[in-house]
């Protein structure tokens, strides 16, 4: 993605711009997605790590990227539901330079092991990396009904996603100040036996006052790529919140 420009102002703002995957439940677990992110403002920006993963919020005055999964899980004991995050490092972003995003799966004795990356294109030195071996990082080990594997079964039911995830950006001011560009790269076997999804579109702020975009799908035998630009200016009106969706 490219990072845009920030807004003229900044008060009151939360900013999340992603590329995410969004993983079906087993057991106790909710909200189950892999979201490395760029953040502004008042974020979730990191966490506590093991055992409880939970989440920690802070501002930003300026660009921050890093890897990040964020995950939800059925208290038993209270019947509330509890957030979770499990974070990589943060890193600054400029406004104009390419961020990149990955997703990896490395097969293994207990099932499949998911590595996520944030970084600096050609910046070796600001790269966010976020290991995952279980999901909801091993915490679903003593439920009821455990979870403690990628390979079981509703974890390959994946939603990929990209995201302008803006919150405060009531008005002209608050918004990002230029636009930007997504160019999504999702590879598989040449011997795959699932379609490609070749529509893709916005699933939030489509025929709304939000910022404009165009969408654009190619692909191959293994590879497909989707390009999202986004432009700015919007509306005056503006409120609602771009977001582009496809099924794998």
């Amino acid at each position: 993605m490219t990072v845009p420009e920030p807004p003229a102002r900044i008060d009151g703002i939360t900013y999340y711009i992603w590329t995410d995957v969004f993983f079906g439940d087993m057991s106790q677990g909710r909200m189950n997605q892999f979201v490395p992110q760029l953040i502004l403002g008042s974020a979730l920006d990191g966490s506590d790590g093991p055992p409880q993963y939970k989440p920690h919020w802070g501002e930003h005055a300026t660009w921050a990227f890093g890897a990040h999964y964020f995950f939800e899980t059925l208290n038993a004991s209270t019947d509330s539901v509890d957030a979770h995050a499990a974070y990589g490092p943060l890193f600054a972003a400029m406004p104009g330079e390419t961020l990149f995003t990955s997703f990896e799966a490395e097969a293994a004795a207990a099932g499949p092991v998911w590595t996520l990356k944030m970084g600096a294109l050609n910046d070796s030195s600001r790269v966010s990396v976020l290991r995952v071996p279980q999901p909801y990082m091993g915490l679903g080990a003593t439920w009821a009904e455990p979870s403690t594997s990628w390979a079981e079964k509703n974890y390959s039911n994946m939603c990929i996603n990209s995201c302008w995830e803006l919150y405060g950006a009531n008005d002209v001011a608050h918004l990002p100040s230029s636009g930007s560009q997504y160019k999504l790269a999702i590879t598989r076997q040449a011997a795959a036996s699932f379609p490609w999804v070749t529509q893709w579109d916005e699933d939030e702020g489509a025929n709304k006052s939000c910022a404009r975009s165009a969408i654009h799908e190619s692909h191959n035998a293994t590879t497909q790529i989707v390009t999202w630009d986004i432009s700015v200016p919007p509306p005056p009106a503006a409120e609602s919140v771009p977001s582009l969706r496809g099924m794998a």
